[in-house]
């Protein structure tokens, strides 16, 4: 799943060649983790703050956030075996993060590639595809002639036959260009991404729990990809 994320940052910067401007980036963001409260009974999660990027893992998880880059990224990676999934060695965890695109002024077209290449193909053999849907998928009409808002929302699931057994996997890769997903989240984003692989007897709803408390900005990756489905507001 690692590879997923390789590729998709790699055809951003290839296509735009561009680098981040260094005179506008915000101040630096720090990794905090806080304990999740339950009227019921403890929390098995807590949740990994990064800027403005908040989501939920098992406790006894580690969480990093991602590397500072060229490419104005801001999110984080968790998992049991951390240095495992930096490497891309199938170990379950979760990675979220967003590219601000004030920070890397390309035309939002090339979000659109970088989503739309993002492809189930990159998670390797050991997995298979259960299930993909294309919430939006509006092309940019380079020409000028119409009008497109040059937006790609997609979500997929499945499993992976790993050596240590079944474990499930989930993404959802979002370029919001000027759909009604801009209304949402993060105004400046130019791409979202969650990806998550969970094993063991409670393996769907542990990353079923994950994917749903991934946010951006105070908006769930699950609220950015129902604002796929609405129409956008008027200009």
């Amino acid at each position: 799943m690692r590879t997923t994320i390789a590729a998709l940052l790699l055809a951003v910067s290839l296509t735009a060649c561009t680098r981040t401007n260094e005179a506008n980036r915000p101040g630096p963001v720090t990794l905090s983790i806080h304990p999740v409260t339950s009227a019921a009974s403890p929390s098995p999660f807590v949740e990994v703050r990064v800027g403005s990027v908040r989501a939920l893992i098992p406790r006894s998880w580690q969480a990093r956030m991602l590397p500072a880059s060229e490419l104005a990224q801001e999110g984080f990676v968790a998992s049991p075996q951390i240095d495992a999934w930096f490497h891309g060695r199938g170990v379950p965890g979760i990675e979220a993060f967003w590219v601000d695109g004030n920070q890397l002024p390309i035309p939002s077209d090339y979000y659109y590639l970088a989503a739309r290449n993002a492809s189930f193909g990159a998670l390797g053999t050991p997995c298979t595809l259960g299930h993909q849907q294309v919430f939006a998928n509006h092309p940019p009409d380079l020409t000028g002639i119409t009008y497109s808002p040059g937006d790609y929302v997609v979500g997929a699931q499945g499993v992976c036959q790993r050596p240590q057994g079944l474990t499930r996997w989930a993404y959802v890769v979002a370029a919001p260009g000027f759909g009604p997903e801009r209304q949402v989240g993060i105004p400046s984003s130019g791409l979202y991404v969650v990806l998550a692989e969970a094993s063991g007897p409670n393996s769907a709803r542990l990353l079923h729990e994950m994917m749903d408390g991934a946010r951006f900005g105070g908006t769930t990756i699950t609220e950015i990809v129902q604002a796929a489905g609405r129409p956008a507001a008027a200009l």
